[in-house]
């Protein structure tokens, strides 16, 4: 018994002092481990913070155009968004092929229903956190716009926006004041040989509401604001179908109803009807200045002559078109020259002969079987060079202008195109002095505000004085005047111009120098007055005296002389002018006229109309041309007759 109560109490004792060893071991040992755990949550922790994952959603922080102010933002402005971090550029897209909302940047003006189409891929900047958008077209005028990011974008840890990301309020484009203008037309402005079946096209600086391009398809009335006419928009081209509009809407084409004349000039007019779409109109009718002409045939034939007034055989003559020689030939014994079949358009023509300068002109071929007559000269090659001096009038009033422009061209007739450098004004007196000119044949121009630009032929063989011409006031588009000059040299005294018209009674009227007495009238001869068909006018109202034919420029003393007639309100009929040699009315035959280098130079709608040339046969009445009132095209009648009795010119 006693030794199994000693045998549990050494048990007991081995267990407690084994408890009590195994709990100080076991707080060294925590210890220990408290201190491994430490060491060992140091090393976790410093590992945790070198691989911590971005959870962090990308925010957008602003959205704006390149305009500070937000309310009046340029068509023109590009759209940048800008992100609260970077961002992974793959996933910032936009639309570039439609107006269709795709991409995760879309900018739309009816609350996304359709996007702005853009030019490229938004174009990242500052470490990726700002992208801009390049819109392919300008924006609309006076229109609210926003912004609108998708959640498809994500920062370079691959999170997503939280949710869609859409401006308020938007930006808005300022309001559009500025008119539309016509950037170009097709055909282009004085072009030859178009084919009669073309399309006719033109595209206006920006967008047009297509409403307002109109064009006449049912008659050839001038009616729409796309109008084509051959008659001055008398009367206008039957369209087949409303203009067709393309480029975005700033280009609009129409095809005729039925192929284009032959050989005929077309001129085309977009009025003030044609509006963009902020409603602005064009700020005043377009109308071409020069047309376009349907292919066509015609003649150019004239005479060479020396510049004693004698004819030149045996030259050899060039015809240019658009700088390219299409045919040469050598003139008659006689000096003349013909050459038919040629296609409608502006020549250069060249007579060349040894031991002479080469003497240019320009002829134009405007419309089918015209016949052009240009005459030339030849200058010595021992010509030396020299001044040119004259003085320039009102083409009406006869009074000396001063401060016009001169400018030179080498050739005749020349009108456009490099000039030689030689300018001069003219004086208070209308005196002007071109000086150091190489001898040649040029076209001197003349031009002022508020008078139509003039052009005057000189050929230069040492000093040539008396070189004058006259300027005319710009005229309404209705108006037409015609003014006859001749040079002191030309060896001819008097000349008188005449012109006959349809009056308002079927019948014709006369104007002249001896209108009233020949006509027992007895009233004022220097006016035609449409509203009372006479010669007077009393009680009429401004506007009844002012439709009117005047022979305003009525010249008696000789050379030089200048005589100007103006009609300032076409009626429809045909018109004739003629110039008359008084002085030699009794005289058959007599070459006065033919050899006296008189030129007649017409005016319509504010542009010279290009010169007339005197035919090379003997005579005292040169018919010059007629002007068709309903069509208004001229026609050069290249006549030359004998005619005594004055009075009955018709």
């Amino acid at each position: 018994m006693n030794k199994v109560f000693y045998i549990i109490l050494i048990s007991l004792f081995s267990l407690t002092v084994f408890s009590c060893s195994s709990n100080e071991d076991s707080k060294t040992a925590s210890t220990d481990n408290s201190s491994s755990s430490s060491d060992n949550s140091s090393d976790d922790s410093l590992d945790n913070s070198s691989s911590t994952t971005d959870t962090t959603a990308p925010t957008v922080t602003s959205v704006s155009t390149t305009a500070d102010n937000q309310s009046s933002v340029s068509i023109t402005d590009n759209i940048t968004v800008t992100f609260s971090e970077a961002m992974d550029s793959t996933y910032v897209t936009t639309n570039t092929s439609d107006t269709y909302c795709s991409g995760t940047l879309r900018v739309s003006s009816d609350n996304f229903s359709t996007c702005v189409k853009m030019s490229s891929s938004p174009a990242s900047s500052n470490s990726n956190k700002t992208f801009t958008l390049d819109p392919y077209d300008n924006l609309t005028f006076s229109t609210i716009y926003k912004t609108r990011v998708t959640t498809g974008v994500k920062d370079t840890a691959g999170n997503t926006l939280s949710s869609q990301y859409e401006t308020s309020s938007g930006f808005t484009t300022f309001s559009d004041t500025t008119a539309p203008t016509i950037s170009s037309i097709s055909p282009t402005d004085n072009s030859y040989d178009v084919s009669f079946s073309t399309a006719i096209a033109v595209t206006f600086s920006e967008t047009m509401s297509t409403s307002t391009i109109t064009t006449n398809t049912d008659n050839t009335t001038c009616s729409g604001s796309f109008q084509l006419s051959s008659n001055n928009f008398a009367t206008c081209i039957q369209m087949s179908a409303a203009p067709s509009a393309s480029n975005s809407d700033k280009t609009f084409s129409s095809t005729p109803a039925d192929n284009l004349s032959r050989g005929t000039n077309y001129k085309l007019q977009i009025t003030t009807s044609a509006k963009d779409t902020s409603s602005n109109s064009l700020a005043d009718n377009y109308t071409t200045t020069n047309g376009f002409t349907t292919y066509g045939t015609g003649t150019i034939k004239g005479t060479v002559r020396y510049d004693n007034n004698t004819t030149a055989d045996n030259v050899s003559l060039s015809f240019a078109k658009s700088g390219t020689i299409v045919d040469n030939i050598t003139n008659e014994d006689n000096g003349t020259y013909i050459l038919d079949n040629l296609s409608l358009g502006t020549y250069t023509l060249t007579a060349a002969k040894i031991n002479y300068i080469d003497a240019t002109q320009s002829a134009t071929l405007a419309t089918d079987n015209q016949t052009v007559t240009a005459n030339l000269t030849l200058l010595a090659n021992t010509c030396s060079a020299g001044t040119v001096s004259g003085t320039i009038t009102d083409a009406v009033s006869g009074n000396a202008v001063s401060g016009v422009s001169l400018s030179v061209r080498g050739g005749l007739n020349v009108t456009s195109g490099s000039t030689t450098g030689t300018t001069a004004t003219t004086a208070t007196n209308g005196t002007y002095t071109l000086s150091s000119m190489n001898a040649g044949g040029y076209t001197v121009e003349a031009s002022k505000t508020g008078y139509i630009t003039s052009y005057l032929n000189v050929n230069v063989c040492g000093n040539k004085s008396n070189q004058n011409t006259n300027i005319s006031e710009t005229l309404d588009s209705e108006s037409l005047r015609i003014v006859v000059h001749w040079a002191a040299d030309s060896g001819v005294v008097v000349l008188d111009s005449h012109i006959t018209g349809p009056d308002n009674s079927s019948g014709r009227f006369h104007i002249y120098w001896n209108a009233s007495t020949a006509l027992s009238r007895h009233q004022d001869p220097d006016n035609f007055f449409y509203h009372t068909n006479a010669y007077q006018c009393n009680s009429c109202t401004a506007a009844q005296t002012s439709d009117n034919v005047s022979l305003d420029r009525d010249d008696m003393d000789g050379a030089p002389g200048t005589e100007t007639i103006t009609i300032t309100k076409i009626h429809n009929g045909i018109y004739r002018y003629s110039v008359h040699d008084y002085s030699n009315r009794n005289t058959n035959p007599s070459r006065k006229l033919a050899d006296s280098g008189t030129t007649v130079t017409a005016y319509y709608n504010n542009t010279e109309i290009p010169p007339f040339s005197l035919p090379n046969s003997a005579g005292n009445l040169w018919v010059v041309f007629t002007f068709n009132g309903e069509t208004r095209v001229f026609t050069a009648q290249d006549n030359m007759t004998y005619h005594a009795d004055y009075d009955t010119i018709q």
